[in-house]
């Protein structure tokens, strides 16, 4: 039982962000938050290493029951966390540029790690969970979450509905076709979402989260003033990008286009560093999330074929940015998993594995 509690402790670095969001707006450090994730994050895997290969353990009753909640207290807690440091950060408008850039970036951040619990939260199949997590995905500030995951997964490898990049895709090409269909889809004058008579789960749980968009703004107005609701008004657009951002790390090259005959249920990249699937509750594990989304984030196990990332997120949401860059890195890794995914290359305790030998000999395979 110790050991359990031990091991499921880790999910408990959900609350790490908006800690560090909040301690940095107490103490007038706003580079806080986004300085720890890129200079401490991709250390992690140094500290904690990649996750055992004897898959997750048999939790006990009530250890797994804690975790069931977890997302849930976090749904509640980190909003308030959120909006107290909205509120100590004060009058924005009076804010330097170097601060003010910090704060932005330290938000965007805490958001974007905030739509991995919603993201959990979005699959429950209790309606009130369901419902809480789109409501934490509107926090957020991307309230299109929900129904556009939803669909994702009834689209497995769809890269003409932009639900997967094309393998030529370069980040930027991909984000811009994405969020033009989701907003097509759902948000243009006309779509479903503003049918009030439209009774889908899914389209009301998307007008709730649009309510909690809207009064998330609104408190970010009166904590801080009009600065205040600008500053959420941006970074809901950053965490809109965000999101995208990692659906392509998740799913390029692994579309119809790449690979038809291996599509069936939506390949994912999978990244088996321990501490990257605390912080995201799984969502870096995510070609077992394809095989079966409904499984809780506590019992996710690597695929054993799945196709590894060569580095964590916060390494490759950079390297993304520079369409050249990610094909040097990317391309050996995706010719290597077509032509032999077993066994899979992992990074072990390493950094990342740009460069090592392995992945040199794998791109001449």
């Amino acid at each position: 039982m110790g050991k359990q509690c031990l091991a499921a402790a880790g999910y408990l670095s959900i609350f790490l962000v908006p800690t560090l969001f909040l301690t940095g707006a107490a103490i007038d450090r706003p580079w806080l938050a986004i300085g720890v994730i890129i200079l401490m994050f991709p250390l992690a895997r140094v500290a904690f290493g990649a996750l055992p290969a004897s898959g997750v353990p048999d939790w006990s009753e009530a250890v797994a029951t804690a975790l069931d909640l977890l997302p849930v207290v976090f749904a509640i807690v980190m909003p308030a966390m959120v909006l107290a440091g909205v509120a100590l950060a004060g009058d924005l408008s009076a804010t330097g540029a170097g601060a003010m850039l910090g704060m932005t970036l330290s938000l965007w951040m805490t958001l974007l790690f905030g739509t991995c619990v919603a993201h959990d939260l979005i699959h429950r199949r209790g309606k009130r969970q369901a419902t809480l997590g789109f409501m934490l995905a509107g926090f957020c500030g991307y309230l299109a979450l929900g129904m556009e995951h939803l669909a994702h997964h009834a689209r497995p490898g769809a890269t003409r509905l932009a639900e997967y990049p094309y393998r030529s895709d370069s980040l930027w090409q991909f984000a811009g076709r994405r969020l033009a269909r989701v907003w097509a889809d759902l948000l243009a004058p006309g779509a479903a979402v503003w049918d009030t008579k439209a009774r889908l789960p899914s389209l009301v749980r998307t007008r709730a989260a649009l309510l909690t968009t809207a009064l998330t703004g609104t408190a970010y107005w009166a904590l801080g003033g009009a600065a205040a609701a600008a500053l959420y008004l941006a970074v809901c657009g950053m965490v809109a990008f965000g999101v995208q951002l990692i659906t392509y790390i998740q799913h390029w090259g692994l579309g119809e286009d790449s690979i038809p005959g291996r599509i069936a249920h939506g390949r994912g990249w999978d990244d088996d560093c321990r501490f990257q699937a605390w912080v995201t509750l799984g969502v870096s594990l995510h070609d077992p999330h394809h095989r079966d989304s409904r499984r809780p984030f506590y019992r996710l196990e690597l695929s054993p074929d799945s196709p590894r990332l060569p580095a964590g997120y916060v390494l490759l949401m950079f390297a993304s940015m520079a369409p050249p860059l990610w094909r040097r890195l990317m391309e050996p890794r995706l010719a290597r998993w077509i032509a032999s995914p077993d066994p899979p290359v992992s990074a072990g305790r390493r950094i990342t594995c740009f460069g090592l030998p392995d992945t040199r000999e794998d791109a001449g395979r």
